[in-house]
């Protein structure tokens, strides 16, 4: 892996480029600010193991349009693609999810945090539902180091909130 930035203000803490190793056997994605990233799901009815698919220079912010998901449809054919991009936004960061599965997402994300004694602290971060063709983008103000997705799963009517 190579080195392609520091975060400013995380005293000198290296941000490796995204690579195969994104994407842990268990399924759980890592992203660090400044990465951009498309991960694959092989199956759109199982969606707990994607695949690193490839690396990004940013993510397509053209959306195909939104369309009310539907939990009973049909897996689509064909990739099933989500792009990421952890962009550095001065005194925040921003991730920004782009969901070509065809399928509404929702998926757990821990922050892994530096203090200011430089100790790395992990914690549970509350994230909205994926949904297809659209573009959803998350904030957090806090000096993130990497953010940890895992738990991807389909969203049911009744799981179309922020947790």
């Amino acid at each position: 892996m190579a080195f392609i930035a520091f975060a400013a203000g995380l005293s000198a803490t290296p941000l490796l480029a995204a690579d195969a190793g994104s994407v842990a056997a268990d399924g759980t994605v890592t992203i660090r600010p400044g990465e951009a990233f498309e991960i694959a799901f092989a199956d759109g009815d199982d969606l707990s193991h994607p695949k690193f698919s490839r690396v990004l220079d940013h993510l397509d912010q053209n959306v195909v349009g939104w369309h009310k998901p539907d939990p009973n449809a049909p897996s689509p054919s064909g990739p099933r693609l989500m792009s990421f991009e952890f962009q550095n936004e001065g005194a925040s960061l921003k991730l920004l999810v782009r969901n070509d599965t065809g399928v509404a997402i929702k998926y757990d994300a821990t922050m892994v945090a530096q203090m200011p004694d430089g100790k790395l602290v992990s914690s549970h971060t509350s994230v909205c539902p994926s949904f297809p063709g659209m573009l959803g983008n998350e904030l957090w103000a806090q000096p993130i180091v990497m953010l940890k997705l895992s738990k991807f799963q389909r969203a049911t009517e009744d799981s179309f909130v922020c947790e």
